[in-house]
């Protein structure tokens, strides 16, 4: 996650000056911080040599953390206290007055920083947890919003950094290395930053060092020795360097290092990432959150995107890291799909917003809209201009843009260059308005046609009429809101041939009559079959999943009032969970205060013992599942039902929009566990979980087996049959460069 909005919100609250959030393209000041720090006792000693590049009137403004008492030994210069902003910093404003013509002075000053680690958000089962700033002996981290060094008004600066630390001890800012010297009492560091940032990052900690040297220097800092990892990241950094390098341009540091952090994050910083000791540890983290982090290098780290006019640069960074390496993996469907359902699960009335209006992730629909929404907007807009235009309308955005602020204007012009197209209805229809379409296939008809000019065939000796075949139908934006301009994907399966036939039709109004000519008899028609427009999903073309419960406005959690006292005070503390997960509205009720399920909420059943189980289980008598007192059967895998825990989704009957969700074991201690790594699988539609950690060890999701895009056609004896859907053309990622031997 790029924590550059974060601290321009935070800025927002505390400050609310004017001009505070103004796009700068060149750096303004310049900083040589000289920087003692005292992890046991959070104390920070500073000097500062702060050197102004642009005109002065006399008198500058700066903020800084309270308590720092600032002072200026440069001759002529006087530093006055202005005012004090109270908030989760602490923060003062001063004036600096300077003879007019000086542009250099120093400024000094020493405290404390200490800002304990706290969960962030509503989604605190997710485990986001933050801290402005910290000083402890477990570790440092100071960013822009610790205000630790001064900030005149959100200019761009450049900075050489000298740290001095505890012997053991290390630390990692942006750009290069250029001084490190362990001493017997003593750490000296130096980083240096020419190229223009938003702010100053120091992280700090007992670190082990693994380094791999080249045009890119690649490094690894541990907390604990781990040579093994330590490669496997080091290697990870330089493919993914040069296969950015080739679909972008030159990768715009000198480094790129990972660090592990002293709490679970998954921070991107200019040149660096900050990861949780357990996140590096997920042998799926190498090949996603990893790619994504080095790829904000190039979106949001070089090229920052605009505070005032929405973040582009995580949906660009998501389609450019996560898609790309599941397209890579022949996985970008199933991808798309999932994008497409976190829309629609979680983005429910009242939740809804443009994408201008777009900072950062903070709760589940932000994350749908904002990287979501943003991947599929960029998605189609690969698919109308094409894969070449496309990765050069990349390279020029990142020419023109780099170590300045871009919104997406500046996008759109790029890829108007390089196409030579006017793409002002894409941006604004899925950039500034509200929304998504939502279509509907109805009409479908099939009528032989026999071929002007022709009559019979007589090949093989038998005698037929040569016949096509006409296929219509009618696809409707049904949203309230006004057309959106769409270029739909059709596929049409047809007897005899494995390849399906396709085609896109251009749709910019709220009806569509389809009509496709066809040489053999079409038995199958798919709209949108890969999931290639952005539109809110019918909850047909959904499998039943856990964000459904998770984002729903409402639910009803239903306790067991038979089970013992241990394991039902273990669901208790577990609702508190579910409450804090994301849905707006949460009762809690014991089964025997309720006579029938509702039909206006999510709801979800805790425990065997509860007497609305066999409720669950009935409305899933389409799936392959069964469960006795002994054993789990979902589809071909059987689990004994001792020493595990299981979580299982449904559609309410009564209400297809709302959602069921079983939640069973015999293992109280494992229902803490449970509560915490849900929200992580809140794409699946059935979990079992082993032992009282527990380990996921089934995970899967039900199949489609009703979706409204799809129209099965009669044959020519008028019965109708569910074909597979014919073979799709194949696609080529956007760029070939991947490698498994890392997973």
């Amino acid at each position: 996650m790029n924590r550059l909005f974060v601290i321009l919100i935070l800025f927002l609250v505390i400050v609310t000056l004017p001009d505070l959030l103004q796009a700068k393209e060149d750096a303004a000041i310049n900083h040589e911080i000289k920087i003692t720090i005292d992890p046991e006792n959070h104390h920070l000693n500073v000097q500062d040599t702060v050197t102004i590049h642009k005109r002065h009137p006399g008198e500058l403004g700066f903020f800084l953390h309270g308590g720092l008492n600032p002072s200026s030994p440069t001759p002529g210069v006087r530093i006055v206290r202005e005012k004090e902003e109270t908030g989760e910093v602490p923060i003062e404003f001063f004036k600096v007055k300077l003879p007019l013509h000086l542009k250099t002075f120093v400024l000094k000053y020493s405290g404390n920083i200490y800002h304990p680690i706290e969960s962030f958000g509503k989604e605190q089962a997710r485990g986001f947890k933050n801290t402005p700033g910290i000083i402890s002996k477990e570790g440092v981290y100071l960013s822009g919003s610790s205000f630790w060094y001064p900030q005149f008004n959100n200019e761009m600066v450049t900075f050489n950094l000298e740290i001095e630390l505890p012997s053991e001890w290390d630390a990692i800012s942006q750009g290069e290395r250029s001084f490190h010297r362990k001493e017997k009492e003593k750490t000296i560091v130096q980083w240096k930053s020419p190229e223009p940032q938003e702010e100053i990052f120091l992280v700090a900690g007992q670190f082990i060092e693994y380094t791999k040297q080249g045009r890119v220097t690649a490094m690894v800092f541990l907390r604990t020795p781990d040579k093994e990892l330590a490669n496997k990241y080091l290697n990870a950094t330089v493919r993914y360097i040069a296969m950015y390098e080739k679909l972008i341009g030159p990768y715009p540091y000198k480094k790129f290092a990972l660090v592990e952090n002293f709490w679970e994050t998954g921070f991107g910083m200019p040149s660096f990432t900050l990861l949780g000791s357990k996140i590096i540890r997920f042998p799926f983290i190498i090949n996603t959150s990893y790619p994504h982090e080095i790829l904000h290098n190039w979106w949001g780290n070089s090229v920052f995107p605009d505070p005032n006019s929405g973040n582009w640069s995580e949906g660009l960074t998501a389609y450019l890291s996560d898609h790309l390496i599941k397209e890579q993996q022949g996985k970008g469907i199933e991808y798309r799909q999932e994008t497409l359902q976190k829309y629609a699960d979680y983005v429910l009335g009242g939740r809804d917003f443009p994408l201008t209006e777009f900072r950062f992730r903070h709760s589940s629909p932000s994350e749908a809209i904002g990287y979501g929404k943003s991947l599929m907007f960029f998605h189609m807009l690969r698919l109308e201009l094409g894969d070449k235009i496309f990765i050069a309308g990349l390279q020029d955005f990142y020419r023109e843009n780099k170590f300045k602020f871009a919104s997406f204007d500046d996008l759109r012009k790029s890829f108007e260059k390089v196409s030579k197209k006017d793409l002002k209805i894409e941006f604004d229809q899925w950039v500034k308005r509200t929304g998504a379409p939502k279509l509907r296939l109805s009409n479908v008809e099939v009528n032989p046609v026999r071929k002007s000019g022709q009559g019979v065939d007589f090949s093989n000796g038998v005698k037929k009429e040569i016949e096509e075949y006409v296929l219509t139908a009618l696809i409707e934006q049904v949203q309230k809101e006004e057309a959106y301009y769409l270029r739909i994907p059709v596929a049409v399966t047809m007897k005899s041939q494995d390849k399906a036939y396709q085609t896109v039709m251009t749709m910019d109004k709220k009806r569509l009559e389809l009509t496709i000519h066809l040489p053999l008899r079409p038995l199958r028609l798919d709209v949108d079959p890969e999931f290639d427009i952005f539109r809110r999903l019918d909850k047909e073309e959904i499998p039943p999943a856990l964000s459904q419960a998770l984002g729903a406005k409402k639910i009803l959690i239903i306790l067991p009032s038979s089970a013992n006292r241990e394991l039902l005070k273990a669901y208790q503390e577990f609702a508190k969970v579910i409450s804090d997960s994301g849905p707006d509205a949460v009762e809690v009720r014991l089964d025997k205060e309720i006579e029938k399920l509702p039909s206006d909420s999510a709801v979800a059943i805790l425990g065997w013992e509860n007497r609305f189980l066999k409720n669950v289980l009935s409305a899933m008598s389409e799936y392959e599942v069964a469960i006795d007192k002994n054993e789990i059967i979902i589809g071909k895998t059987r689990t004994l039902r001792e020493k595990h825990s299981v979580v299982l989704t449904e559609r309410n009957p009564e209400n297809k929009d709302m959602a069921f969700v079983l939640i069973a074991t015999d293992l109280a201690k494992a229902l803490p566990g449970l509560g915490r790594k849900l929200p992580h699988y809140n794409r699946y539609s059935y979990l079992i979980f082993e032992g009282d950690e527990p380990e996921n060890v089934v995970k899967g999701r039900w199949p489609v087996l009703n979706s409204p895009m799809t129209a099965f056609l009669p044959d020519k004896d008028g019965k109708i049959s569910r074909v597979e859907i014919g073979k799709l053309s194949a696609r080529e990622p956007l760029i070939i460069i991947y490698s498994k031997n890392e997973d």
